[in-house]
């Protein structure tokens, strides 16, 4: 249970930093001016991620196994990126608010693909760093 926790919160730290300093980025709550409100929905934001990293990726990429040998890994950034749209979707729905550049409501447009594929790499960096910083 403490690796879980420990995970949503460098998850929400990692997507704050990508809510920060990537442009086409917006989560609203990311400012935190409505301390209660903007708390929960970020965290929200934060459970929906941490999930879909904790549970939906490693299945995910077990079964995209194949396709990565053939691409020699390039293929993971296509489902890095699938998740990001995928769980920035979900926490929309929740009521976070999160845009990634024209999503929603459009998903295939060049702003969409860049901001998730550079928001995808953020969050995997500094969460990486993030569980490194934070014992379990």
């Amino acid at each position: 249970m403490k690796g879980f926790v420990a995970s949503v919160v460098a998850t929400a730290v990692a997507l704050w930093v990508a809510a920060r300093f990537v442009p086409d980025i917006v989560i609203p709550s990311s400012r935190f001016r409505e301390i209660p409100e903007d708390l929960i929905a970020f965290g929200t934001i934060a459970l929906v991620f941490g999930v879909a990293n904790g549970l939906v990726k490693p299945v995910v990429k077990l079964l995209s196994l194949p396709i990565n040998l053939l691409t020699t890994g390039l293929f993971g950034i296509v489902v890095n990126v699938g998740l990001f749209l995928a769980a920035a979707s979900v926490a929309g729905q929740l009521g976070g608010g999160m845009t990634v550049g024209d999503f929603p409501p459009d998903l295939l447009t060049q702003a969409t693909l860049v901001a998730a594929a550079i928001g995808s790499v953020v969050v995997a960096l500094v969460g990486a760093v993030a569980r490194m910083a934070i014992p379990d």
